[in-house]
């Protein structure tokens, strides 16, 4: 049995359980999958058992009760964690039961620290400094570590003796059905996944305002849930104040399989991130998203997006608005689709969860053995 454990992530969330868990259910391996979140779905099907707990609960009791119910059933022989508050569980589930343990780094945690502690409030949420204390000591416990990116770099994993395997977030190809290219998409953008300052959200809905003065039916989604009530509010205010009502909708965090019918009728995918530690490293998963649903791109001019081959993404200064502002109306008149065309075919051939997701079971064969 295979134990997947999450206390931060949705239930649903891309690539905990759409690509990693639906990869392994497809080669017969039985999984008890947990999470702690305040969405109620439940995923379980054949194969599959999951076991979802309030975010009332705190990280401590959360792992508590996680222990307590592998311990009351067969103990995991993987046990396969998504967040480093959940080292201490894994330290006692090597202890206890002697499972091989996989560490799935989805963030460069150094970069996030540093990253969050330019916003007042936030370095509470992340406690600042459980990484930086605690990373050193539990690596003894792992067996292997897995990154979502391999701009992803910590010297303590190689001196420890590990050689991590990446395996990137790019989407399912079979998932959905590939969008027309040629179909008419009008004045549309969409943003979706986090939405917090560093994200560059603010800079983008100002950006907006000025779009809206040459093009009045310009119309921008928002999907995903805010980083803060604090700054949800802000943005719900900003909106208001420019009086974008009409034309910046928040359509808040929906199931993943339903983005890609937004995806479809989008014209301009927008990456706004700013520059920071976190954003100079991590690859935004939705690059690869609006390449497949033939979407122009519109992004900050940041190296994770430079390292894949990408056609015709306009690339704006991170945090500039009017750069922005005279991007979007760059992307809404260009009417070409070849580079739509290059990008949808270059994620069918090489950019795509299928091309890479024997990594993931030949990981887990090799532990078993």
């Amino acid at each position: 049995m295979i134990a997947v454990v999450s206390c931060h992530h949705f239930p649903d969330d891309e690539r905990i359980y759409h690509r990693e868990i639906k990869t392994l259910l497809k080669h017969d391996f039985s999984i008890q999958y947990y999470t702690r979140s305040k969405n109620s779905i439940d995923l379980s099907k054949t194969g599959l058992i999951h076991v979802n707990s309030s975010q009332n609960f705190s990280i401590s009791d959360y792992s508590q009760k996680v222990y307590k119910q592998l311990n009351d059933n067969r103990p995991p022989e993987i046990f396969h964690f998504h967040e480093p508050e959940l080292f201490p569980l894994a330290k006692i589930v090597k202890e206890n039961f002697n499972s091989k343990i996989i560490y799935d780094v989805h963030e460069d945690y150094p970069s996030l620290i540093q990253t969050f502690s330019q916003w007042r409030g936030i370095p509470g949420v992340f406690k600042k400094y459980f990484w930086l204390r605690n990373e050193k000591k539990f690596l003894s416990s792992i067996d292997k570590i897995i990154l979502a990116s391999p701009a992803i770099i910590n010297s303590e994993y190689r001196k420890h003796g590990f050689s991590p395997t990446i395996l990137e977030n790019f989407p399912i190809t079979n998932f959905i059905k590939i969008p027309d290219i040629k179909s008419t998409r009008g004045n549309t953008i969409i943003y979706h996944g986090h939405l917090g300052p560093e994200r560059g959200i603010e800079e983008l809905i100002r950006s907006i305002f000025i779009v809206v003065t040459y093009i009045n039916n310009v119309s921008l989604l928002l999907f995903g849930s805010f980083r803060t009530e604090k700054f949800k509010a802000k943005i719900i205010s900003l909106i208001n104040e420019l009086d974008l009502n009409n034309n910046v909708k928040w359509r808040g965090q929906i199931p993943h399989e339903n983005i890609w019918s937004y995806l479809a009728k989008s014209s301009i995918g927008v990456i706004p991130f700013l520059d920071n530690k976190l954003t100079r490293i991590g690859t935004p998963t939705k690059l690869f998203e609006f390449m497949l649903s033939g979407c122009r791109i519109i992004a900050s001019d940041l190296p994770p997006i430079r390292q894949y081959k990408v056609d015709g993404v306009i690339f704006s200064k991170p945090g500039d608005i009017k750069s922005l502002a005279k991007n979007i109306l760059h992307g809404l008149s260009k009417k070409n689709i070849k580079d739509l065309e290059n990008n949808q075919n270059r994620i069918i051939q090489k950019y795509n969860w299928e091309a890479i997701d024997q990594t993931l079971v030949n990981l887990y064969k090799k532990l078993l053995v």
